[in-house]
C-alpha cells in the first residue's frame, strides 16, 4: 500500500515503530478503500485530503489505549476518573462520510432514476427517450 500516507508524514506527530506504523498505514488504507472505492482510481483529484483523514485516524488509533483509571475516596464519597480511549473502529463516522464525499465529487454528485420505468407516446406505445 503506501499510496496515500507514509512514515514521512507521521513523524512530526507521534514516535511510532516502523513495523507498527507501516501495518497500521497498511490498515487504515484497507478500510478507506471499503469505505470509499473510487480512491484508489487513476488520477483521484483529492490525494491530500485522504492523506489528512488516515493520518488523524492513524493517530488517533496509536493513541488509544494510552490513559488511566484513577479511584479516589474520601469516607463515603468516591469519584472514578476514566481517561482511557477505546478503539471502536478505524474510522469516525464523520470520516467515513468525508471519504465518500470525495468520491461524490469525483464522480459528478447527484443523478436520478426513474422508478416509474421509461416515457411511452399514449397513441402507438412508442417509447420516447
Amino acid at each position: 500500500m503506501g499510496t496515500f500516507l507514509n512514515l514521512d508524514d507521521l513523524e512530526p506527530f507521534a514516535s511510532i515503530e516502523v513495523t507498527k506504523a507501516l501495518a497500521m498505514i497498511e490498515d487504515a488504507e484497507a478500510m478507506a478503500l471499503l469505505a470509499a472505492p473510487c480512491i484508489a482510481a487513476e488520477g483521484f483529484a483529492y490525494g491530500s485530503a485522504v492523506k489528512a483523514i488516515l493520518r488523524g485516524a492513524v493517530l488517533r488509533w496509536h493513541e488509544a489505549g494510552s490513559g488511566a483509571l484513577q479511584a479516589q475516596t474520601a469516607g463515603p464519597f468516591g469519584q472514578t476518573l476514566d481517561t482511557r480511549q477505546e478503539r471502536r473502529g478505524m474510522f469516525w463516522p464523520s470520516e467515513i462520510t468525508a471519504l465518500q464525499g470525495l468520491c461524490a465529487d469525483a464522480q459528478g454528485g447527484v443523478y436520478s432514476v426513474s422508478l416509474a420505468g421509461p416515457a411511452v407516446e399514449p397513441d402507438t406505445g412508442v417509447v420516447l427517450s
